[in-house]
């Protein structure tokens, strides 16, 4: 079994936990690979092979990102299109979307064994179109797409499907995101919280100028359309999985619509999706600690 790292390159803790997790593969004999940036870090580890990330995980059977739930999104997105497996070990804050804590890294052996659950999550596929109908971008999430200005002005919304508008909105922005995304930006913004393997797309307003405004799920395999207008300067931005935002221009389309391809999540502790959303997301709360 090909094992390749993505640790979180800023991290202290996350350079730790690369070795940990290093040792623990060297010791079920797991093939172990990095990208050379990682070199310097586990220069005294022989049995580590370096290649590009993107290039060793074409042929990987697991993707370890090592970090938190950003360094997840992060590597999530070079494995689409690749027979990977996404695995998290947690070195961040949250850190939902991993199944691992720094402290379980041990639990990494059953890699081995077949010991985990797969969890088969959907994707969105984005573009976005130029006034003659051209697309300029594409692009997948994971998470969600957000779409804003700058310092949080108004942004008047359209939203259509096939050619029929849905609703003309006024807010500070909207997100669209995947089951998987619901617990992230969509919750935040006032979403609800979708269980991961429904298949699904989620638009949430930003702080609406409408009381009547609220949440609506979509089937993905019609796809959405989005324009904008604004008042002055023209400073809309998408933001795909809290990556750098990307100009929305007026007079622009973005469409949006769940993406034939899919992404599979290793779970090695064997809680459910609402044991993790109880200790982490709830549980916080009745401690007092959020």
């Amino acid at each position: 079994m090909k094992i390749v790292l993505f640790p979180h390159l800023q991290s202290g803790c996350a350079n730790q936990a690369a070795r940990q997790v290093c040792q623990v593969l060297h010791q079920n004999q797991l093939s172990v690979w990095a990208d050379p940036r990682n070199r310097d870090l586990l220069s005294d580890m022989a049995f580590v092979r370096f290649a590009d990330f993107l290039e060793a995980v074409e042929s990987a059977d697991v993707a370890i990102a090592i970090g938190g739930d950003g360094t997840m999104l992060h590597c999530a997105r070079h494995l689409v299109g690749t027979a990977a497996k996404l695995l998290g070990i947690n070195t961040g804050r949250l850190g939902f979307l991993a199944s691992v804590e720094a402290d379980q890294i041990g639990e990494i052996a059953r890699l081995k064994t077949g010991d985990y659950r797969v969890s088969c999550r959907m994707l969105m596929h984005g573009k976005l179109m130029d006034e003659s109908g051209t697309c300029v971008r594409c692009f997948s999430a994971l998470n969600d797409i957000a779409v804003s200005r700058n310092f949080s002005r108004v942004v008047d919304f359209t939203v259509s499907r096939h050619q029929r508008v849905l609703g003309n909105y006024r807010a500070d922005g909207l997100v669209f995101s995947t089951p998987t995304g619901s617990t992230a930006y969509g919750l935040s913004a006032g979403g609800p919280i979708i269980e991961p393997e429904i298949s699904c797309m989620e638009m949430t307003l930003i702080c609406p100028h409408a009381l009547s405004a609220r949440p609506m799920l979509f089937s993905p395999e019609n796809p959405i359309q989005i324009r904008c207008q604004v008042r002055g300067e023209q400073d809309v931005y998408l933001c795909i999985d809290g990556e750098k935002p990307v100009e929305f221009p007026v007079g622009y389309t973005l469409e949006i619509c769940g993406s034939k391809q899919r992404l599979d999540i290793l779970d090695l502790s064997g809680n459910t999706f609402f044991d993790s959303l109880s200790r982490k997301l709830m549980q916080p709360l009745k401690d007092g600690s959020l």
